[in-house]
């Protein structure tokens, strides 16, 4: 049992066991983990912690790099080495895991999760991201309040190891939340070792995704979510405390000692955690959130994180001496994930001779693959469903980088299931807005899906026109490139020096009186970002009611039928812009 404090030697004695190893075993190459020669200190036990983070749905390869199934045949080669030397492998992933890949997202997660239960991972830290997917597709709400949890909630019964969310707090009770698979940590016994593991995320996690789909939840702070639970594992015979944080850090060389943060952003959250802890109660943070690298050691914690999108894994062994803790760390730098080496041992694809990793050639996991299989499949099945319409030619998502088509046949498809809007306010050709042009030929769920792969709802709000040029005005401010597709309106910008004007005119010209109250159709996204002032969001519950844009935008199509010449793919400009006027920045 210990006191909350890292059960250890003294300190003089914790530093003569650092004489047997080298603290820190930077990468050769590409292909090769750092195997210099290493004297592990006699009487421990070997734990490797393997981070993954931000995976955003891309299980499969990409070019030679990459990929579920590759990540799977360097953990065979590890825990090989492991298995000889009576050690053991703990996979643990910072969060941000399912939403990005198409794959995973028509899944809602749930091929991710296949992928991962045949990986062996040991746990998973909730991220920001995990909430994108809201309710569960797949239940009708029938007018009834529809969980808006629903499919984090199923990803995580789907998988067969927990969720964990130390600093996640439901605010109706005032205590982390609890579901089915998800907690605060895990203790879990690894070769011997009783290794507790706590999962945190980043402090403004739930500003990040829709706000719709994390209503009535908030975040506790870091450092005292975690020191509170740690000492709470050692109380409970943890003799290793390792935090999955979806907080992260970035750092630009590796090749340094691993105290050397000279290159690392000093400010990161993942840095203030680690000095904000009291000395010797976690032995490692595998981090995550900011898609940058760490392979370092701050406050005596070593820091590792790895990138994102699949394309390389985290390592850090921990030398631990039973009954008594870790005695000594290495910190490896962050590996990518190849299937080949080129001359240089860089990654390559095809015909290259393959990475090897642990003095063993690497083979991609073929288990991994069939784990995926039957989601792919079901995935590929859904994609092919024809909509029954035919583009005589690409619908396009920028008009000269600035009005879209595209976002224009949104808002309408928007203001068609509103009867009760008056006007509708679509997306655009922006980060978040939509994502390819639609191609010309038949048009499937698959085709539509590319082009807008968010699980946003649509909600009609009420403002009245001077609220929503306001809003217009702002993003207009802001220089981004494009303006979001309109319905039922057309609006009209002016320069008052470098500020814009923005009026909303009738579609037959007239302008709308500024006091006018208007019904507006757009998504639940746009509802909560664009701050409209005295607008309100509909509850919770009402939303989770809501249709989809996939949906709506699907159905609007269908009802057209058969082939959609030119005339029925154009639309006349609904955004009267100056010309080369300074107002207009990003025109």
């Amino acid at each position: 049992m210990h006191d909350g404090h890292r059960g250890g030697p003294p300190r003089r004695w914790h530093l003569a066991w650092l004489t047997f190893v080298f603290v820190s075993g930077p990468l050769a190459s590409a292909g090769h983990a750092a195997q210099g020669a290493v004297t592990v200190p006699p009487g421990t036990v070997t734990l490797s912690l393997v981070g993954t983070t931000d995976l955003h749905g891309r299980v499969l390869p990409d070019n030679g790099r990459g990929g579920v199934a590759l990540l799977g045949g360097y953990m065979h080669n590890l825990r090989a080495a492991r298995d000889q030397d009576g050690g053991a492998v703990l996979l643990l992933d910072a969060g941000d895991t399912f939403e990005g890949g198409i794959e995973s997202n028509i899944s809602e997660g749930a091929l991710v999760i296949d992928a991962y239960n045949a990986l062996g991972y040991t746990a998973l830290a909730v991220g920001n991201h995990e909430f994108d997917y809201g309710a569960l597709d797949e239940v009708p709400a029938h007018g009834a309040a529809t969980d808006m949890r629903g499919a984090l909630k199923a990803a995580a019964a789907r998988a067969d190891f927990p969720f964990l969310a130390a600093n996640l707090i439901d605010e109706h009770s005032g205590h982390t939340v609890s579901w089915p698979n998800v907690r605060p940590s895990t203790l879990v016994h690894a070769a011997g070792v009783r290794v507790g593991i706590i999962g945190v995320m980043t402090y403004d996690a739930l500003e990040k995704t829709l706000a719709a789909h994390v209503h009535g939840l908030a975040t506790a702070p870091l450092a005292s979510t975690v020191t509170r639970e740690a000492r709470r594992l050692r109380h409970h015979g943890a003799e290793v405390i390792v935090v999955v944080a979806h907080a992260g850090g970035w750092c630009g060389r590796f090749e340094d000692a691993p105290g050397d943060i000279s290159s690392c952003d000093d400010d990161s959250e993942i840095f203030q955690l680690a000095r904000q802890l009291p000395p010797r109660l976690v032995d490692a943070i595998v981090a995550g959130h900011t898609h940058a690298a760490v392979a370092h050691e701050v406050a005596g914690i070593p820091i590792v994180q790895a990138y994102s999108r699949g394309e390389a894994f985290a390592r850090v062994d921990l030398h631990v001496a039973p009954g008594i803790g870790v005695v000594s760390t290495r910190i490896f730098r962050p590996q990518p994930l190849c299937t080949g080496l080129d001359q240089a041992n860089g990654c390559a694809a095809g015909g290259s001779p393959p990475a090897r990793y642990e003095d063993a050639p690497v083979t991609s996991d073929a288990s991994i693959t069939a784990a995926m299989q039957p989601e792919l499949a079901r995935v590929d099945r859904w994609r092919q469903v024809d909509l029954g319409v035919r583009l005589a030619r690409p619908l396009v998502r920028a008009r000269g980088d600035w009005e879209s088509p595209l976002g224009n046949a949104f808002a309408e498809a928007f203001l068609s299931a509103a009867p009760d809007a008056e006007v509708a306010v679509g997306m655009g050709a922006r980060a978040g807005g939509l994502r390819r042009d639609l191609p010309s030929g038949p048009l499937t769920q698959g085709t539509l899906y590319d082009v807008f792969p968010f699980d946003n709802r649509i909600v009609t709000l009420q403002m009245t026109s001077a609220e929503l040029a306001a809003v217009f005005e702002r993003l207009l401010v802001r220089g981004r490139r494009g303006v979001p597709g309109v319905s039922g309106m057309r609006v009209q910008v002016t320069c008052t020096g470098n500020h814009p004007q923005v009026t909303l005119l009738r579609t037959t010209g007239t302008p709308i009186d500024p006091r006018a109250r208007l019904a507006v159709a757009s998504t639940d996204f746009f509802a909560t970002r664009a701050r409209f002032g005295s607008a309100s969001m509909p509850r919770s519950e009402v939303l989770g009611a809501a249709p989809l844009v996939r949906d709506v935008v699907a159905a609007w199509f269908t009802g057209k039928h058969g082939l959609l010449q030119d005339a029925a793919l154009s639309s006349p400009p609904r955004w009267e812009l100056p010309v080369n006027a300074p107002c207009v920045i990003a025109r």
